[in-house]
């Protein structure tokens, strides 16, 4: 609406100084429309350049997110991808649902901030904060919204809040992790390491609690954890070894 009426008030203008003989209607149209096509272009280049007429809103969103090894392992993993040399530019790569094949990522711009927080919580999340411009008003959109600016994105936070217990590696990282874990020599370290683990974790519970000798169902639920506490702390051991 600003354009038609900028055009409008300048063909006015025009319209009124050139034509009309008449000295008073010609001043008063002239007077009036000069007005209102400099107040037309003054809006424009306010709306323009200081988003007159705009307002700053923000917007939050928190969204459960799973590790992107999927259930492969017992740590939960946060991969990205380093963007440039700097080292403070990174893609962030998550998945919004167990054992999701094609994983979502954080955008890439300069009104993009990741930020990665450790927390007690078992479950990681992603909140995710934008701010936009919006118009002020339905009269504000009424007058500039030829202009398309509404909803224009200033700025956005993804946070990352993720359990302890997880790991962030780049995506070279974790390839080296996997190639790693995958060769026959690491895996029969591994298995051997394990079984002394367990069996020295298990006796140390039957001599706190001598009925465990004799109750299988219970052993077996030690024995599990037991186990996986190894593999996890095998992993973040791993991952430390990858990181020098």
């Amino acid at each position: 609406m600003i354009l038609i009426l900028l055009i409008l008030s300048a063909v006015v203008f025009f319209v009124s100084f050139i034509y009309i003989d008449r000295l008073f209607p010609r001043t008063l149209l002239t007077l009036i429309s000069g007005v209102v096509l400099i107040l037309s272009l003054a809006a424009i280049a306010a709306n323009y350049h200081d988003h007159f007429g705009l307002q700053k809103v923000t917007t939050q969103q928190t969204r459960r997110i799973y590790s992107s090894a999927g259930s492969k392992m017992p740590v939960g993993l946060l991969l990205y991808q380093p963007i440039g040399t700097s080292g403070k530019d990174n893609v962030y790569i998550y998945t919004t649902k167990a054992n999701q094949k094609k994983p979502s990522h954080t955008q890439v711009n300069s009104m993009t901030v990741n930020r990665v927080i450790a927390v007690s919580s078992q479950k990681a999340r992603l909140q995710t904060s934008e701010t936009h411009w919006e118009y002020r008003s339905n009269f504000n959109r009424f007058l500039f919204g030829i202009a398309g600016n509404g909803h224009e994105l200033t700025r956005r936070v993804n946070r990352f809040y993720l359990p302890k217990s997880w790991l962030r590696l780049s995506t070279v990282q974790a390839k080296a992790l996997q190639k790693q874990m995958g060769s026959a020599k690491f895996q029969a370290q591994a298995k051997a390491q394990a079984a002394a683990y367990v069996q020295t974790h298990m006796q140390e519970a039957i001599a706190k609690q001598p009925a465990l000798a004799t109750d299988r169902q219970a052993q077996q639920r030690l024995g599990k954890q037991f186990a996986a506490d190894f593999q996890r702390q095998l992993i973040q051991k791993t991952v430390s070894q990858l990181k020098k």
